[in-house]
């Protein structure tokens, strides 16, 4: 399978699955090969500029010290709805100059080339893509010591940052977020623009600006879950059977009982895990499908097929 995409990350592809992929974290220094970020800080001042970007697209974070939203966003008032949670560009930049981080979350539901690069990245892994930009100050922290239920690839675009990544959980019992200790650092580095960090899914990091205004492009690869194996199992199982909604005696309820217990068991022995774990992928990625912008003719392509020139002949049949 070609990986094109994923090659301009890490290199040999094939090295990185067998050595690092959900095993140890990892630095790669790509050089002009690498991939380009495809998000720069001037379009992200004209989204913030432009008015429509808000929350939860937008957060500022500080370590230690939450930023709520009212310190950075204000209301609009259109056509006699007022809706909260729309940036302020001024309180953005004020907070910026604080030390506090600016995160934009799933660029890739309103930025062409990230929504792009997600879906190249989704066909090469078979697994759903999120984009994620952060944007931190010389010597903040946006984030405190944290667990992610996604394997992570970032890009560094702008400045430096410094990075600690830590072991992953011990079992298979844990949840996302921060946390107080997870062990001795197993990668300590100081990433600076075009240069990629790996994080397996789970394994604890954190990150403090360094020379510059430090800015780079996190891409979370979410995996399928103990839910969506369930949803899958029992679509592949039950997708068809005409089962009545509401039996109204318990004969009949009874035999909806038997009807289930039959296409268990004529379609269970013939199901494999891999099978299952395969459609829990394709679910997954379906459920979060977001369309690629550019994929439909649009609003412009509608207006100059209105504008051409008709055909008399159509006319005239």
């Amino acid at each position: 399978m070609h990986r094109d995409e994923l090659t301009r990350w890490v290199g040999d592809t094939d090295a990185f699955l067998d050595g690092h992929w959900r095993t140890a974290p990892a630095v790669f220094r790509p050089g002009s090969a690498g991939p380009a970020a495809p998000l720069s800080l001037e379009e992200i001042d004209a989204a913030v500029a432009g008015g429509l970007l808000r929350v939860p697209h937008l957060e500022l974070a500080r370590a230690g010290d939450p930023v709520h939203s009212s310190r950075y966003t204000r209301p609009r008032t259109v056509a006699g709805v007022t809706t909260p949670g729309y940036a302020d560009p001024h309180r953005v930049r004020e907070l910026l100059a604080e030390g506090a981080t600016l995160v934009l979350r799933n660029v890739e539901h309103w930025h062409p080339a990230t929504r792009a690069l997600t879906h190249r990245l989704e066909g090469e892994l078979g697994r759903r893509v999120e984009a994620f930009f952060f944007v931190t100050p010389p010597g903040a922290q946006g984030l405190d010591l944290h667990r992610d239920d996604a394997d992570v690839l970032l890009l560094q675009g702008t400045g430096s940052k410094r990075w600690t990544v830590r072991g992953g959980p011990a079992g298979p019992d844990w949840s996302p977020g921060e946390v107080a200790d997870a062990g001795p650092a197993l990668l300590s580095d100081t990433l600076r623009p075009g240069e990629v960090l790996y994080i397996p899914r789970g394994f604890a990091h954190e990150a403090v600006g360094g020379e510059g205004l430090s800015s780079h492009l996190s891409l979370t690869i979410r995996e399928a879950g103990t839910q969506q194996l369930f949803a899958s199992l029992q679509r592949l199982l039950l997708d068809g059977l005409p089962l009545p909604a509401r039996p109204l005696d318990d004969a009949a309820l009874h035999a909806a009982a038997e009807l289930l217990l039959e296409r268990f068991r004529t379609r269970l022995p013939e199901l494999t895990a891999e099978a299952l774990l395969d459609h829990a992928r394709r679910a997954q990625l379906a459920e979060g499908a977001v369309p690629e912008l550019g994929a439909d003719p649009g609003i412009a392509a509608l207006a100059a097929r209105l504008d051409a020139p008709r055909d008399p002949a159509a006319n005239a049949a």
